[in-house]
């Protein structure tokens, strides 16, 4: 693994409680993100085939901030498709969450209500800037 992205840091940091929990998000909305695919996603997409695990209380995607953490799904999910955080969060479907570096150490899970939240926060802002 090469040198810990921000938003690592930004976790490591909000773990100390250093750092709030929605700057973590905001860092992650900034940051490249990586979600494995059990397909060839193609240009348009239509081969995408992500890995989501169960969650507390829907289905959660698999998402890393460093495709080497992703190195156990390689035999499930052998492409990986780079996002930004912001990106990722503006195409992710209602009702779903996401986990961050699932299996890490640093991480976290983001509930799709949570998800659903910041997503509305993002498009706010976004709209404060086109103004």
């Amino acid at each position: 693994m090469t040198e810990p992205a921000v938003v690592d840091l930004a976790i490591l940091q909000a773990r100390e409680q250093r750092l709030t929990m929605q700057t973590v998000l905001w860092t992650f909305a900034a940051s490249t993100v990586y979600v494995p695919s059990g397909g060839d996603p193609g240009e348009d997409f239509r081969g995408f085939q992500p890995v989501y695990y169960p969650g507390a209380s829907e289905r959660v995607l698999a998402v890393f901030t460093d495709p080497d953490l992703a190195s156990e799904l390689d035999a499930l999910a052998p492409w990986m498709v780079t996002f930004t955080g912001a990106d990722l969060i503006r195409r992710m479907p209602a009702g779903e969450g996401l986990v961050v570096n699932a299996g890490s150490s640093v991480g976290f899970e983001l509930p799709a209500a949570g998800l659903a939240a910041f997503r509305q926060e993002l498009e706010t802002a976004r709209g404060l800037t086109q103004s």
